[in-house]
């Protein structure tokens, strides 16, 4: 399966055109590709794993491209279920979800969208 096989194996979840990793340092995960209809399993299984975690849950995404809008539903939904005062940090997501997000969930308070 040559190299990408090799770096998928320490993968949170991995589907054409999506790659998510554990993200080093902070608790979270690294995301890489295109989040639509083909990625939305891996995408869903990969918050869900992510938000087990007792504190705020980051999410790197400087490597996504795209993410439709069933994909930022997703996002949208794990962060409802969060308990109260945690929240998903978004570190540089694409310019249309930061668009999508304002657009349909304005009021979600469990998603922030970082600086950096």
């Amino acid at each position: 399966m040559g190299t990408q096989g090799e770096a998928s194996s320490a993968a949170v979840g991995t589907a054409p055109g999506l790659t998510v990793s554990p993200l080093p340092g902070l608790d979270g995960v690294r995301a890489a590709g295109e989040i639509g209809l083909a990625t939305r399993g891996t995408w869903q299984r990969a918050l869900e794993q992510a938000v087990r975690v007792d504190g705020d849950v980051h999410v790197d995404m400087s490597g996504v491209s795209f993410v439709d809008v069933d994909g930022a539903r997703v996002l949208a939904d794990t962060a409802g279920r969060l308990p109260e005062g945690r929240r998903l940090v978004l570190h540089r997501p694409p310019a249309t979800l930061r668009r999508v997000l304002e657009m349909f969930w304005p009021d979600q308070p469990a998603i922030e969208v970082s600086k950096s």
